[in-house]
């Protein structure tokens, strides 16, 4: 059935099934996404930025506001200006969101630890270490040039 995929179908099909999975084991709390984001800021509230957020997520700035407009839109993060350095916003969860932090936790874990089930104990450790060695080797490709110039290119062919 998957021989035949390539390496991002596969990714791609792991992410929502991963998503999925995370998402049901979520169903019963009030938080319907986002939910590693808000698990960083209630483990770091206070002491990490948006753009420390944003580099720990591998994502982009724009990308990152957005997340973050959700969650403090929902109530569960707030931002505040850096006293020491007034152009920097340190990230606090509040309160609504305090009692979420353990419990997305738990979520996660069980989530890791339902996909990693499929692998034999012993190779787990080689698996994790073979995606950060590939994570880490390609975490620096200029992706967000590589998209600007894709929609370029379609945008002209659309004029």
């Amino acid at each position: 059935m998957t021989t035949d995929w390539t390496l991002g179908r596969m990714f791609g099909f792991l992410t929502k099934q991963y998503i999925g999975y995370l998402t049901k084991r979520m169903e019963n709390t009030p938080i319907n996404r986002y939910y590693y984001p808000l698990y960083l800021i209630g483990k770091n509230s206070g002491s990490i930025s948006q753009q420390e957020l944003a580099d720990q997520l591998l994502t982009d700035k724009v990308s990152m506001v957005r997340v973050l407009d959700c969650l403090a839109e929902d109530g569960y993060v707030e931002r505040r200006i850096n006293p020491n350095d007034r152009r920097q916003h340190l990230l606090y969860i509040t309160d609504a969101g305090k009692p979420w932090v353990d419990e997305i936790e738990a979520a996660l874990n069980e989530t890791d630890e339902f996909f990693l089930n499929f692998i034999e104990r012993k190779e787990r450790i080689r698996f994790i270490s073979n995606l950060q060695e590939v994570i880490k080797q390609t975490k620096d490709l200029p992706v967000e040039q590589v998209e600007l110039f894709y929609n370029r290119i379609k945008d002209m062919k659309n004029d």
